[in-house]
């Protein structure tokens, strides 16, 4: 009964609530690393649906971390990824040569531009959307040892709410989660956040909202997922950033270029940079634990025939 009464909330906007019910206190769940390693801080980028701009989203902000210090994009749709398309990038190895044995992690590597480096995803290998708990420890463990060299580890995830797409998110310190104003995103929306906070439920992820026509738009979509998932869930988002309707995302796409990067000046090109500012001030106050070492401890082992 409350997912159908959530659902017609996002769908007739009703006036919600959306006065916020503090929720418990953020905190490192993992415990410090015992030799006081420094990890990067993992900052993932999801969707409810595919369509959002997720991935336009994490492409530029891939790019102005970058700038700052040593940036790892984790193209986390392991089976259909394209994040390399964005960054005009044709890697020679992917994710599923080291699921399939043929190279370690560091191998699959492959270098962008000045301190941004990326890990492809497969292109057209369903099974890597369901990998055993072997596979993902595999990653999971090469990730361990990447993470030490960079400042930030930014994951590109697979849309919709997979077990294995909420297992990243989880892991990692940040997620900025990317919807629309259209119905069925912040359906979708509001679907991601239900399963996210039953895994992470100590969580503050944060909510952008992309290809908005208006303010008054992008802030009744904000309000309407803020709304019903305090009502629902006892918890909601934080809405940091409004990205807008710009053909400059289109533009970029077919040059195969982050938008920051080819039109840093477009109205899409400085919302994005806004976004990027309010990305790092949440990074300031997150406890970077390392995806790697997060999912190690969470994934587990299990042996390879399994």
């Amino acid at each position: 009964m409350k997912w159908e009464q959530a659902l017609q909330l996002l769908r007739f906007g009703q006036k919600i609530p959306t006065e916020r019910t503090t929720g418990p206190a953020l905190h490192c769940k993992v415990e410090p690393d015992p030799l006081g390693v420094v990890r990067a801080t993992s900052i993932c980028v999801v969707s409810g649906k595919g369509g959002t701009g997720k991935s336009l989203v994490s492409a530029s902000l891939a790019n102005l971390l970058a700038r700052r210090a040593r940036t790892l994009v984790v193209d986390a749709d392991f089976g259909v990824g394209n994040a390399h398309i964005l960054q005009d990038a044709s890697p020679q190895y992917t994710v599923v040569d080291v699921v399939e044995g043929r190279r370690d992690l560091r191998e699959v590597v492959h270098t962008c531009g000045e301190q941004l480096d990326l890990l492809a995803g497969g292109s057209g290998y369903a099974r890597m959307a369901g990998l055993t708990p072997y596979e993902l420890h595999l990653i999971a463990g090469g990730l361990e040892k990447l993470e030490l060299s960079y400042r930030y580890v930014l994951v590109d995830s697979a849309a919709g709410v997979s077990s294995q797409t909420v297992a990243l998110a989880a892991a990692s310190d940040v997620t900025l989660l990317v919807t629309t104003p259209d119905v069925t995103a912040m359906t979708d929306a509001y679907a991601f956040l239900k399963v996210f906070l039953q895994r992470k439920p100590v969580s503050d992820p944060l909510l952008v909202v992309n290809r908005a026509t208006s303010a008054e738009e992008a802030e009744a979509t904000a309000k309407r997922i803020l709304g019903v998932s305090q009502k629902f869930l006892g918890r909601q988002p934080r809405w940091v950033a409004t990205l807008p309707e710009d053909r400059a995302a289109f533009r970029c796409t077919q040059r195969r270029s982050p938008v920051v990067v080819a039109e840093p000046d477009s109205e899409l090109g400085l919302a994005l940079q806004e976004l990027a500012a309010a990305v790092d001030e949440e990074v300031g106050r997150s406890c970077a634990r390392g995806i790697g070492r997060t999912l190690l401890q969470r994934v587990g082992y299990s042996p390879k025939s399994g």
